[in-house]
């Protein structure tokens, strides 16, 4: 029963999701108006729903890989929590999917976004690599991955002011360094939601596992100062 309740709610969110992300795509007129970031845009759904499948089919619990409708179920799923994610970055990093890209023709944001949705699809991904009893422990695991990221990604910004170089100023090096970040904390995070499901104790115990995303983001904010020093440097000589 509670299955056929989240699978419901799944499907909500599906809608949701699609109208809230394809809208702002058949509205951007003429239709060859920022066509590239319209495709990219476009695409990005596409790509998870496939990738997705091949992992449920033969990474997921046993009793998935071999079940078509619970493959639906758990890809369903998995745009209520790409759905439910990007509302949290658009609260927490300030980045208005997909409108700032397509209607605002800023290309940095569309990097970003990018970079957001592999990072969200990694880490709901690895969640569902392994054995386990049921959706709960998938969202479980995926919920320890997807505020470890969200924290980290906000300590980013609050050492480097990336959201406004991004946002405001149009920073595309700032984009793709944001990007990269990320993409790889995303994976590190993605597989340390993954294995086989023991205990809600054992399973935080193991999320230990994506130590390495730490050291990446101090590796990463120290780049991201010591550019934004050399810029401001070399903006100062030219004004000068």
């Amino acid at each position: 029963m509670d299955e056929f309740g989240v699978f419901v709610g799944a499907c909500v969110c599906f809608f949701l999701f699609c109208r809230r992300w394809y809208l702002p795509v058949f509205k951007a007129w003429p239709k060859k108006n920022n066509l590239e970031a319209k495709l990219i845009i476009a695409s990005l759904p596409v790509y998870f729903i496939l990738a997705l499948y091949i992992i449920l089919k033969d990474f997921a619990s046993f009793d998935v890989v071999d079940s078509l409708i619970y493959i639906v179920f758990y890809i369903l799923l998995g745009f209520a929590w790409m759905y439910g994610g990007l509302i949290l970055m658009t609260v927490c990093f300030g980045i208005i999917w997909p409108d700032d890209a397509i209607h605002h023709k800023n290309k940095a944001v569309l990097v970003v976004i990018i970079g957001e949705f592999f990072a969200l699809a990694a880490i709901y991904a690895g969640a569902n690599i392994g054995d386990g009893p049921g959706w709960w422990c998938v969202l479980f695991a995926g919920c320890l991955g997807l505020a470890a990221w969200v924290i980290l990604g906000y300590v980013f910004h609050y050492f480097t002011d990336i959201f406004e170089r991004i946002t405001v100023e149009r920073d595309m090096g700032s984009g793709i360094r944001f990007c990269l970040y990320l993409m790889l904390s995303g994976i590190i995070l993605g597989r340390a939601c993954s294995g086989n499901w023991t205990s809600f104790p054992e399973t935080v115990k193991e999320f230990a596992i994506a130590w390495p995303v730490l050291p990446l983001t101090v590796i990463m904010i120290l780049v991201e100062l010591i550019i934004n020093h050399k810029s401001k440097q070399q903006n100062s000589m030219l004004r000068s």
